[in-house]
């Protein structure tokens, strides 16, 4: 029986699994699994990232585009530290993750030795699969059971590995080298689905809140909302369930969302949720009876006071419930939500037709419109950009990423990164403000390392835009957002790449379709209008009062009237 390294037989197992690259950077406690990649490089590719929380923010933009499974590694202490982001991220968005952290030698263990980091704590709240190695031979056994973790609970699996232990020998046939593995997925109950159908039957405003769990059954979607004839409102990470071009979509639900789709929920007497653990219960109708669909039980009424709760996938619910509802094929209802629907629409063509300079974030979006092929990979980053591409860019059967749950600026980069590693011929944008890229900016040069031609946005407006706007809807002056600007353009260019510096209307267009043409990765930096305002679809009275308070502030303590957005605006989302 032949005998090979432990490290060695984890790379081989990673191979039967289908992993076939790893994020990371190199150092002294996770080198000997490094070395084992090195050997195994025509099979797994690894990334050498510039920041550790790129390569774990990569990780979990990969694993939400294709539901495999995103790896990433780093040494102990500081690296492992620096992977927390994008290992949270990828708890709440619910994807599978595994991270491989370096240890120091098990005889230093627990002596305060260089970097030593009891990294077992420090990994406990956000993992579902969290052990040190301790031998060798159960190393294979070990990896093995946290990828198959991972999959199964949807999230991050942690493996702390002493530096020591990987260079131990083991038997090459070892029988932890099963990799065949099948998710268990709740069976549908019958009963459950008949108390839905009645309900759904008996209804006259019936709407439907689609979240992420609802990508994987976008046929299915679009057949029930058909069927029963009902609207369809989208959680942020739900955005592209259904194109935003249907008639029955009302886009966007919550402050980035839009109006109409606040003003169903407070008309609905029936709520059907499809994947979405959704938390924000004020955007939800006001007692109205609730159908809940999701793959985990421990979400059915978790927010919600639920009416009946169905447990099970998706698609096969969604395709029960259309065959088995009575079809209506006109609702009043549904017919009020498409008035209001149009009205929004002119609204946001009207924002998108702005032609001034400084340049309108709304005209950037219809840039980023005319050049998206038709299965382009948008990954927007956190902050104003979230508000301006969820709300006016048209996603059909484009995929659409964004760090949903934790909300962290800087996931727009390694989101683009990971789209085009992982899909080659597909069209990879980012979209970012200054301040989520300028975070995370190093890593454009990975990028460009490895010829992946991404398009980056930069909508710049020298402040953190959205924290102004928090501030003001709060009634607190505006401090601590401003910051120095950069020219991401000449930067694109020091790194590689290519670079525009946009700051006039009439640059904007011809420098997009510039970048389209680019065969290497880009950055297109707009200077865009810092008075922008990122307002809610529906400014709710809360909002208002403290946008009067702000107003109040700056003329009693700075003696001016700070500028406000557009009355206009502010009169048709309140009223």
């Amino acid at each position: 029986m032949g005998k090979i390294k432990a490290s060695e037989a984890v790379v081989k197992l990673f191979e039967n699994w289908g992993i076939d690259h790893i994020y990371g950077i190199p150092g002294d406690s996770i080198d000997t699994m490094v070395e084992a990649l090195r050997k195994k490089e025509s099979k797994i590719k690894f990334y050498q990232v510039r920041h550790e929380e790129v390569a774990s923010l990569a990780a979990a933009a990969y694993a939400k585009l294709t539901g495999k499974i995103g790896v990433c590694l780093a040494i102990g202490g500081p690296g492992a530290i620096h992977l927390l982001n994008g290992m949270y991220d990828a708890k709440m968005d619910h994807v599978p993750m595994l991270v491989l952290v370096g240890h120091i030698p098990s005889r230093l263990t627990g002596t305060d030795y260089f970097q030593e980091v009891n990294t077992v704590e420090l990994f406990k709240d956000v993992a579902v699969y969290n052990k040190e190695i301790t031998s060798a031979e159960s190393f294979p056994a070990v990896v093995n059971q946290a990828i198959r973790t991972a999959y199964q609970e949807r999230g991050v699996a942690v493996l702390s590995i002493p530096d020591d232990i990987p260079l131990g020998v083991i038997s090459e046939n070892a029988p932890q080298m099963s990799t065949v593995f099948e998710k268990k997925i709740p069976g549908l109950i019958e009963d459950d689905l008949s108390d839905a159908v009645a309900l759904i039957n008996n209804a006259s405003n019936p709407v439907i809140l689609a979240g992420v769990g609802a990508k994987g059954a976008k046929k299915e979607l679009r057949a029930f909302a058909e069927r029963i004839s009902a609207p369809v409102a989208v959680t942020l990470p739900g955005k592209g369930a259904l194109p935003d071009e249907h008639p029955n979509f009302l886009g966007n639900i919550g402050k980035i969302g839009t109006k109409p789709a606040y003003e169903a929920m407070k008309s609905s007497d029936l709520l059907i949720m499809v994947g979405t653990d959704y938390p924000y219960i004020a955007y939800l109708p006001e007692g109205a009876k609730c159908i809940q669909i999701d793959i985990d039980p421990v979400h059915i009424g978790k927010r919600y006071s639920v009416t009946v709760g169905i447990v099970g996938d998706a698609a096969q619910a969604l395709a029960y419930l259309t065959e088995h509802t009575t079809p209506v094929p006109e609702r009043p209802f549904l017919n009020t939500c498409q008035e209001k629907m149009a009205v929004w629409w002119k609204w946001m063509n009207e924002d998108k037709a702005n032609t001034t300079t400084p340049i309108a974030p709304q005209a950037v979006m219809k840039a980023i419109q005319s050049i998206a092929e038709d299965d382009a990979i948008f990954s927007a980053d956190v902050g104003t950009a979230t508000v301006w591409s969820t709300r006016y860019l048209h996603v059909t059967n484009q995929d659409f990423i964004i760090s949903a749950w934790l909300g962290t600026m800087g996931c727009g980069l390694p989101g683009a990164m990971a789209a085009k590693q992982a899909f080659p011929n597909r069209q990879a944008i980012a979209i970012c403000g200054d301040g989520a890229f300028s975070m995370v900016m190093q890593d454009f040069v990975t990028a460009v390392k490895y010829k992946w031609p991404i398009l980056v946005v930069v909508l710049n407006n020298k402040e953190l835009s959205f924290i102004k706007y928090e501030q003001q809807s709060a009634g607190q002056l505006n401090y601590g957002i401003g910051l120095q600007d950069i020219d991401y353009a000449k930067f694109a260019e020091a790194c590689g790449g290519k670079g525009f510096r946009v700051e006039k209307y009439e640059d904007l267009q011809p420098a997009f379709e510039a970048a389209k043409e680019s065969q290497v990765p880009v950055i297109l930096d707009v200077a865009v209008n810092a008075n922008a305002a990122p307002l809610p679809g529906k400014i709710v009275i809360d909002e208002a009062k403290g946008y009067a308070r702000f107003a109040s502030k700056s003329v009693i303590e700075n003696h001016k009237l700070e500028k406000m957005p557009p009355m206009k605006d502010v009169v048709r989302r309140f009223l």
